[in-house]
């Protein structure tokens, strides 16, 4: 796949996968939005609102780990479809949910279907887009994904307001994954790594020739052709567990928690915050609002450089930059200056997202790759959740500067912790830095270049 130029065929791709990808945050952080319109209308005590938040990120440890082994045994596409199938029909039971209760079990499985369905979508994108431009996919990706998050706020504001039980109708929207089901069964073949893993080359080849023609009509030209590797069998724990690819897993994974520790952590309390130090309500929603669109500009920013620089020093520079725009917003005297560097905070975790979502996938063997994603996913999930645990103890006991600071370490630790030991990736075949780990599974376990004609 890395000898053939973008096509096509890889636009329609990453158009299809990031709208998946909106879909996907829409449901995820919808209750976020509603939760006030819900609260008054069932009486809910904060307690119950912290239950169903947590809901979400209990079914996404979940889904992360499943989505990602049921990905590596039936493949990226199947799995796709059905988690999308999930968590839009969740979707429409929480739009009908009596209760609290039902509430609860819907957003939990929400949770398993979107955080399944994103594994794959990184894990598509990571094995579907040639090396030079895999970064840059990935940008285009995530900044449709990202408007997730602002659509969803907008949407939101517009219906929930509107009447009783008008939030149900937000929820009614979030089953547009169906859509994506849809589009997934028609326009997204199988990755061919994983159908030359799992010996199925005249798949394989149809889908090489596809492209090859798409390029060549497009009077663009084809790169030498690598030699093939035999098919493997799926890999396992034990195969995760095996020495190099332990260290990949523990160094990402401990950095993958400290960036969502941190990105939960700031964005999620600024309008808390910022109430408490006396800003209006109103104005600290709008305030975190306005912030909620520095999500977008991340990768359009990734999309300039992505390419050019190695993945794990763009992890350590966006980490920086979100640490600086910490500290500054921990300390700034005006709110002028607070909003300059909150935008700047924002947008170092919207990038160093980008840079995460796009390294991750790429570190571990085809056989182990989704696996590899879902458990490093999951890990990080069990930050988000101890973020919301621990961020208002800690408000409490260092104040808001303190707290900031703190957050300003944990997101340069974790920048480092890539940077000094995670494996180079940009502008490498997948095969070769599977092969750099040196282990059993790097070596004889890779195999996209080509099947058995060697077209790859």
């Amino acid at each position: 796949m890395d000898r053939l130029p973008a096509s096509k065929y890889h636009a329609v791709w990453v158009v299809v996968l990031g709208i998946a990808m909106l879909i996907e945050t829409y449901d995820n952080t919808v209750f976020a939005f509603l939760a006030p319109s819900i609260r008054a209308e069932w009486n809910l005590t904060l307690g119950q609102v912290g239950v169903i938040t947590s809901a979400v990120f209990v079914g996404m440890m979940v889904g992360a780990i499943a989505g990602g082994r049921l990905s590596d045994r039936y493949g990226r596409r199947p799995v796709l479809i059905w988690a999308s199938v999930l968590y839009s029909a969740m979707s429409l039971l929480s739009a009908i949910a009596p209760n609290y209760e039902v509430l609860t079990v819907s957003r939990v499985l929400t949770g398993v279907g979107v955080q399944a369905a994103t594994g794959v979508v990184m894990v598509y994108a990571g094995e579907m887009f040639p090396k030079l431009v895999r970064g840059r996919a990935f940008s285009i990706l995530l900044f449709i994904g990202y408007f997730g998050t602002p659509l969803t706020a907008l949407t939101a504001l517009a219906i929930a307001p509107t009447g009783l039980g008008a939030w149900r109708w937000v929820f009614v929207i979030g089953a547009a994954g169906f859509l994506i089901a849809i589009a997934a069964a028609l326009w997204l073949p199988e990755t061919v790594r994983w159908l030359v893993m799992r010996g199925r080359d005249a798949q394989a080849e149809r889908i090489v020739e596809r492209l090859e023609a798409s390029v060549v009509r497009s009077g663009g030209t084809l790169g030498d052709v690598a030699p093939a590797l035999p098919a493997t069998p799926q890999g396992s724990y034990r195969d995760l567990l095996q020495r190099h690819n332990l260290k990949r897993l523990i160094v990402t994974a401990l950095a993958f928690c400290g960036y969502i520790y941190t990105a939960y952590g700031f964005l999620a309390w600024v309008p808390t915050i910022l109430t408490d130090r006396g800003m209006p309500q109103a104005e600290a929603l709008g305030f975190a609002t306005v912030l909620s669109f520095s999500t977008v500009v991340g990768p359009l920013v990734m999309f300039s450089f992505t390419d050019k620089i190695e993945r794990k020093t763009t992890l350590l520079l966006t980490g920086l930059l979100c640490a600086a725009s910490l500290v500054v917003f921990a300390f700034a005297p005006n709110p002028a200056l607070s909003m300059v560097a909150g935008f700047g905070t924002q947008l170092g975790i919207s990038m160093m997202g980008a840079a995460f979502y796009t390294y991750i996938p790429e570190i571990f063997p085809t056989n182990i790759r989704g696996l590899g994603f879902g458990v490093v996913s999951g890990i990080a999930r069990v930050a988000g959740i101890i973020s919301g645990l621990t961020i208002a103890v800690i408000y409490a006991g260092l104040g808001y500067q303190g707290l900031y600071v703190l957050l300003a370490v944990v997101i340069t630790a974790a920048g480092l912790l890539v940077a000094t030991l995670g494996p180079r990736t940009t502008n490498r075949s997948l095969e070769s830095i599977s092969e750099s780990s040196g282990g059993a599974s790097a070596s004889t376990h890779e195999s996209a270049h080509a099947p058995s004609t060697n077209r790859e």
